[in-house]
C-alpha cells in the first residue's frame, strides 16, 4: 500500500493558509466585541497619552495610576479575570506578583505586555505584519 502525501513545502503552505484564514476570521470577530463604558477611576486627561503609542512612535510606560485603573476596570467587567493571577495568565505572565507590581508602580509594564492588553481591550489596533517572502 502506498500513501501519497504532499511534500513538506506544500504541507507548510497549507498550514500557513489555514492559519491566515483563522486570523482573518478572528479579526472580523473582533469588530463585533461589545462596547463597555470607560473606566472612571482616574481622569485620563491628566496623563500623557504616550502609553497608547507603538514603540517606534514614542511609547512610554503608562503611569501606575492608569495601569491600576485599566486593570481594575477590566477585572470588574470580566469575572473570569477577577484575580491578578488570572489576569497574569491572560497576559502571558507567570506570576500575579507582576500584576501587583505594575499596579503599585514598583515595576513598569513592558511594552509587549501593555500592547497586548491594549489590543485585547480595544484601545489599540491589532498589528498585522506583511510576509515579505517564504524562506525555507
Amino acid at each position: 500500500m502506498k500513501i501519497d502525501l504532499p511534500g513538506i513545502d506544500d504541507q507548510q503552505t497549507c498550514i500557513f493558509e489555514q492559519a491566515t484564514k483563522e486570523a482573518i476570521a478572528q479579526l472580523q470577530a473582533n469588530l463585533q466585541a461589545p462596547k463597555l463604558a470607560p473606566q472612571t477611576e482616574v481622569d485620563e486627561g491628566a496623563y500623557p497619552r504616550t502609553h497608547l503609542l507603538r514603540e517606534q512612535e514614542g511609547w512610554e510606560p503608562p503611569h501606575p495610576d492608569l495601569v491600576g485603573a485599566y486593570f481594575r476596570h477590566f477585572q470588574a467587567n470580566f469575572s473570569g479575570y477577577h484575580s491578578d493571577g488570572k489576569l497574569a495568565i491572560l497576559l502571558g505572565l507567570s506570576s500575579d506578583r507582576r500584576i501587583r507590581e505594575f499596579k503599585q508602580g514598583r515595576r513598569a509594564v513592558p511594552y509587549g505586555v501593555w500592547r497586548t492588553f491594549l489590543v485585547m481591550t480595544g484601545r489599540a489596533p491589532q498589528d498585522v505584519l506583511p510576509v515579505l517572502a517564504y524562506m525555507a
